[in-house]
């Protein structure tokens, strides 16, 4: 490799994926053959930063590569100043639950508490976000102090009017006046001297902008706003989330949802249609024009989307939307479809993201590398004779090749050709989610 990648960046590495999972930096050193993918799944922020919304499904088996697609564009995004959330549905998560489970408002939780922007990667942003947006009036009260020398030299006046202008524009949106509110009454916190009384103001319009009040008597008693998030209306404050973001001087605001098979497996079948109605009503307003600076990324198995029982293609608003046609030649792709599969990676790109990762390993350990160019194309061949194709996933792959390297380097006397003679290679079992009762 030609760039060395900071120890800890590729220590998180080899450990996230020696573990099945996907990292959460350093994925432009090791992305291979997702090209088509990425660039399609880029060209969407363009459509973003521009005003415009995008929705999209990525669709792939367990192990694929769909999460490792989707932390890609995220760490990209983040790099290139857009603001993204990120949410994998569960048991206890859903976009709209009943008058009892609010798995809708659940998830909006999740998504306000992995807010990432490019300082904060790893999420937790949100508070830091606010923080910014209210230094930023100060210096754009100082850029118009400066422009304009005998106008207002109160700056502490002039960034208060900058703010209630920036509010003003989010006034006409659904809760835009009580959302509004919230960004006052931050404000308002941050600028009082007393730091005790500055931290609860702080922490207690955070909670109401995170949905942690449960009523809205509650919201009313202790801020003045009489609105909650809820279960209900949940997406209506993403949609001035975005907008606020761009005010704050970001170019956008990404949203990732994964894991749709929880949806598609929920035994009742009215709260399965509640759902796919939700996400119509989401992929009307992108599509539409009803909001601005939004992308929505969902994923999940090809089951969660194209089973006719009881994914989303079982409701038919959202089936005559995403329903395209086919080509019988597989080598022909069109990414401009509202579902972008994952597919397969070649034995070729299989071989390089080896090639990739025995370096790494090699770096991170400190050694020369013990593995030749013949004994991985020994592994690959190896590999796909024992299992069966359709357990050849990127994710077991990439699994067994980094045993495979642990044990050489624990083993320096045996020979790479004689760990492969005894090695078992791992199947991953697909996962069956039980159903899920509401």
């Amino acid at each position: 490799m030609e760039k060395r990648i900071p120890k800890k960046t590729y220590r998180n590495i080899m450990n996230s994926l020696g573990g099945g999972t996907v990292p959460r930096e350093g994925l432009g050193y090791i992305a291979v053959g997702r090209e088509k993918e990425i660039d399609s799944l880029l060209r969407d922020t363009e459509i973003i930063q521009d005003g415009g919304a995008t929705f999209r499904f990525v669709v792939g088996d367990y192990g694929s590569g769909k999460t490792f697609l989707l932390q890609t564009i995220k760490e990209y995004c983040v790099k290139n100043n857009f603001i993204v959330a990120e949410a994998d549905l569960s048991p206890d998560r859903a976009l709209i639950g009943n008058s009892t489970k609010k798995k809708g408002l659940a998830t909006y939780r999740e998504l306000m508490a992995n807010v990432s922007n490019k300082t904060n990667q790893s999420g937790r942003a949100l508070a830091k976000v606010l923080e910014s947006w209210v230094n930023n009036m100060f210096a754009r009260a100082a850029i118009q102090m400066s422009q304009n020398p005998f106008g207002e030299t109160n700056i502490e006046r002039i960034a208060e009017t900058l703010m209630l202008e920036d509010c003003a524009k989010l006034q006409s949106l659904a809760y835009g006046y009580e959302f509004t509110m919230g960004l006052r009454l931050f404000w308002k916190a941050s600028r009082t001297s007393d730091m005790s009384e500055k931290m609860t103001g702080q922490e207690n319009v955070l909670r109401w902008f995170r949905g942690e009040f449960k009523t809205n008597q509650e919201a009313k008693k202790e801020l003045g706003i009489n609105a909650t998030v809820q279960d209900e209306n949940w997406f209506d404050y993403i949609v001035l989330w975005a907008q606020f973001f761009v005010l704050a001087g970001y170019k956008g605001f990404i949203v990732l949802i994964d894991e749709l098979a929880y949806i598609c497996n929920t035994a009742n079948g009215i709260t399965r249609q509640n759902n796919y109605e939700k996400i119509l009503m989401m992929y009307n307003a992108a599509l539409q024009g009803k909001v601005e600076n939004l992308g929505i990324i969902m994923s999940g198995i090809p089951k969660s989307i194209y089973d006719k029982k009881k994914g989303i293609f079982s409701y038919e608003a959202m089936r005559s939307r995403l329903s395209t046609g086919s080509y019988q030649d597989p080598s022909i792709v069109n990414m401009m479809t509202p579902i972008i599969k994952v597919l397969p990676l070649t034995r070729e790109e299989m071989y390089v993201l080896l090639e990739k990762l025995a370096e790494i390993h090699a770096q991170l350990n400190e050694y020369e590398k013990v593995i030749t160019e013949d004994e991985m194309i020994d592994f690959v061949k190896l590999a796909y004779l024992k299992r069966e194709t359709t357990f050849i996933t990127p994710r077991t792959m990439i699994r067994d090749f980094i045993q495979i390297l642990d044990v050489k380097r624990q083993n320096p006397d045996k020979g790479i050709r004689d760990i492969l003679a005894a090695y078992k290679f791992a199947v991953d079992e697909e996962q069956n989610y039980e159903e899920i009762d509401d």
